[in-house]
Formats: structure tokens, sequence, C-alpha cells
């Protein structure tokens, strides 16, 4: 496999901060439109799954972009654009996902009316859309065609076993192709499992970023369904596109420092660098935590990330002269009104304000004691 770079650059060279510089690459191919059919009614929302103006009618037509993509939120399922507007779907709305029939199912139009004479055995994989339905009978069902009305209830059937918008079958184009036994790699050593013939087909149910290639800025991988092994994108021709995950910004939160920015201690005390704060930088800078901390000298509770480096660039003295080029913040946290989220993993609060202002009260008394 041709020789890999870093995805990600460190800002500081010295390996000082975790302030790093996503090196990416416009994708200036405009994506195509297509039609979908929405097979359960579906709210639009962001790229982060809040709502947005907009909803779509089960069995009506919406034009998408075909390229899907993954949300950036938990579990990180795939959405389409809607076409010309900043707005999603989810797939499981249009494409539906896959579960298996853990006890023999009637298909049913109402709670008391079979669709027809269908008996889906136990074992079978069927195709299901959107959330489940609750019936006049108490019972909860999932939809699973159209558009004559079709349900099954939701307790004859088990947890989803597979996307159906990002599963796909690749043949090898490149003479020699090789397998790897993961996707995600910081270096150029790979473990190769095997080399695979031109003309191989693979099912391929996930496709996720390695790093960056020098030929291919867009570099990524797929899963081979049902095993450990990946195949690169570039040695392999796709029935269809499917979205592309990545593993740094699905488990990872990056922020900017818009402005020079002071840090706080766990405590809600300001630290003291000698007036020196961390500079106005652009770049991802990677923090690991979102909560409330109880601030005593204002009696109230304020929201603060914890940044996972401990060392940052810093400002001049307030005399003017240089002092420091780095600051060391240690267990170092930033307000969140005082940066900016960038993208990665959107965190919410590990507390609430209450328990950020209990827990200073009990610290205030240890320390009495």
């Amino acid at each position: 496999m041709t020789k890999k770079l870093f995805r990600y650059l460190a800002v500081a060279i010295l390996g000082i901060s975790a302030s790093l510089v996503l090196n990416q690459q416009t994708n200036t191919v405009e994506a195509k439109s297509i039609i979908k059919t929405v097979m359960h009614d579906a709210q639009a929302c962001d790229l982060y799954g809040d709502k947005v103006k907009g909803k779509y009618a089960a069995y009506t037509q919406v034009k998408v972009d075909d390229d899907p993509i993954s949300f950036r939120f938990k579990p990180f399922a795939p959405g389409y654009k809607i076409s010309g507007k900043n707005k999603y779907i989810k797939a499981s709305n249009i494409d539906g996902v896959k579960r298996k029939v853990k006890h023999n199912s009637f298909v049913y139009a109402t709670s008391s009316r079979r669709a027809d004479s269908r008996l889906l055995k136990k074992g079978k994989t069927i195709t299901t859309y959107g959330n489940s339905f609750k019936f006049k009978n108490g019972l909860r069902y999932y939809r699973i065609g159209g558009p004559k009305k079709q349900y099954v209830k939701a307790a004859n059937l088990g947890k989803i076993i597979g996307s159906n918008t990002e599963e796909t079958t690749v043949t090898v184009k490149t003479k020699g192709a090789d397998i790897t036994d993961y996707a995600y790699i910081d270096s150029d050593d790979e473990d190769i499992v095997k080399r695979v013939k031109k003309g191989t087909k693979f099912k391929v149910d996930y496709a996720q970023y390695s790093s960056m290639d020098i030929d291919d800025p867009d570099g990524y991988e797929y899963h081979i369904k049902g095993t450990d092994f990946w195949i690169w994108h570039r040695d392999v021709k796709a029935d269809k596109k499917i979205p592309i995950h990545d593993y740094k910004f699905e488990h990872f939160t990056y922020i900017m420092f818009y402005k020079d920015t002071d840090v706080y201690n766990a405590d809600g005390t300001k630290q003291d660098h000698h007036g020196q704060k961390i500079i106005k930088q652009g770049g991802f800078i990677k923090v690991n935590k979102l909560l409330y901390i109880w601030i005593k000298s204002k009696n109230k509770a304020e929201l603060f990330y914890h940044l996972a480096g401990h060392q940052f660039y810093a400002t001049d003295l307030p005399d003017g002269s240089s002092g420091s080029d780095v600051i060391n913040v240690g267990q170092g946290y930033v307000k969140k009104k005082d940066v900016k989220f960038i993208d990665g993993l959107k965190l919410s609060p590990s507390n609430t304000p209450e328990e950020a202002r209990q827990a200073a009260k009990q610290d205030t008394n240890k320390k009495a004691e």
C-alpha cells in the first residue's frame, strides 16, 4: 500500500500542546443529487442532530445529495443532506436498518387487522424504518414497507444489526491489493493480512478515514463485513457511496482560541502566569470534558472545557516583553464562552450547576477542618 502521512499535524513542534491543525483539503467536486423516498415521517435536523425547520411525510420523495454523511453525535448514524439546504434527514427514515426477527410474526396494517397472510419466521432479517409507533392497543410496532401499511410488533424484533446505507459491494481493481487488520493508523507500519486478486468482490459495511496519503488526501478504508479486516478504497470500486467515518472527530472534541484566553483551575480560580494568557490561535485544540465549575467570587456556576494538553503558546508579558514562549497549565480549564467549538464530538455537561455548588461547598468545608 502507498506510504501514508499523518492526517493531523501538531501545531507545537516541541510537542507541547494538544492544539491540532486539521490538514483537510476542500472537496471541490459538487455532490450529485438523487431522489429518495421517505419511508417514515422525518424531522429535518442539523449535522449535530438538533431540529431545524422542515418535516417530510412518509412516502413522499425528496432530493438529497448522493454522498451520505455520518452525524456528529452518538451513535454517529448515517444521514442525507437535503440538496441545496443546510439540513439533513436520518438515513434510517429513508433506507432503513436491519433487524432479526426474534419470534414468528405476522404483518399488521392496524392493531387489529393484518396487512396480508405473511408469517415472518424467527431468524429472518428484515428492514425497519424510523422509530416505532404506539398503536391503540398500547403496543409498539415498526414500519417495514409501503406505501400500504405494513407493521411488525417491536417486541418481536431484535436490535439493529446493520445499516442499509452503510453496506455495499466493492470490487478489487488493483492487482495484488492489500488487506490489513486495522483501519486507523498513526504510522507507516501496517499489518498486511494478505493480498487479493483483481476482480475479487467483498461485502463491506463501514468506511473510515485512516491517515493522509501523499497521492490521496481523502484516504479511507472499507471494513470487510463479518471480518476484522479492511481494504483501502483506492484498490476497489464500490457499487454505491457510503458515509465515511472519521475516528478523531467521532471520539474527540476540538475548540479554538479566537482571542487571548485565561486559564482556570478546577476550583474556578484563575491561574497566574505573570499576566500571560494562552495566545489567540487557529487550529484545533483538543478538550475532553465539559462541566460546571462554581465561581466563588461570582457566587455562580459557569461552563468550562477541560484542556487535554498542558502547554500552550502564550501572549507577551503585560510590559510588552516576550517572556516565556509557552505556559504550562497543568490540569487547565477554559470558559466555554471564551473559546469557540470547532468540530468533533459535541460534549454535554457532565454535571449540573447545583452539583458544582455542592462540590465547592464540600471542598470549602474540608479545608476548614
